[in-house]
């Protein structure tokens, strides 16, 4: 069972709990804002499930290491960034790096609307030691980056409980 049907279950069966409870009071909730809510609180099993998920678009950034350069293959075209650029130093220390125009000192979000046909916002995730470059519509940027950030909380959390025990 995926973790669509999971979530579909889930809540037609809170929502016919809750509304048994909530009949007598006559409250209205606003439907969108609960199931928003409830889909961020689903456990994927990796960032991968969640853009695969989301329809997001994202594209893998292999690390070259004969030029010390992250490679991006997208559209028939190869960039090459340096490791020690931008947004692209700080992916060795960190999971994620949100880039939205308040950030964008270098224009990579001008580069990648180039190649794209449009104009979003980016994220680097980091899962696995392996680099993706997503693609996030702007009116949705901070809830898929909010959600990201916790996950990988969550991730770095259960990690180190796990290393506690192991030591």
């Amino acid at each position: 069972m995926s973790n669509e049907d999971t979530l579909i279950s889930t809540l037609i069966e809170e929502t016919c709990a809750e509304s048994v409870e909530k009949d007598q009071l006559n409250t209205s909730t606003d439907l969108r804002k609960y199931f928003e809510k409830r889909l961020n609180q689903v456990d994927f099993n990796s960032i991968s499930d969640y853009l695969d998920q989301h329809h997001l678009s994202h594209q893998p950034l292999v690390f070259e290491n004969l030029s010390s350069c992250y490679r991006l293959n997208f559209k028939q075209s190869i960039l090459d960034f340096p490791s020690n650029w931008s947004v692209f130093k700080d992916i060795k220390t960190s999971d994620l790096i949100f880039l939205d125009q308040s950030l964008d000192q270098d224009f990579l979000l001008d580069i990648f609307s180039e190649l794209c046909g449009s104009f979003q916002n980016i994220v680097l995730v980091k899962e696995n030691e392996q680099i993706q470059l997503v693609f996030l519509p702007d009116e949705e940027s901070q809830d898929h980056v909010k959600w990201m950030w916790n996950y990988f909380e969550k991730k770095n959390t259960g990690s180190r409980i796990g290393e506690s025990i192991a030591a």
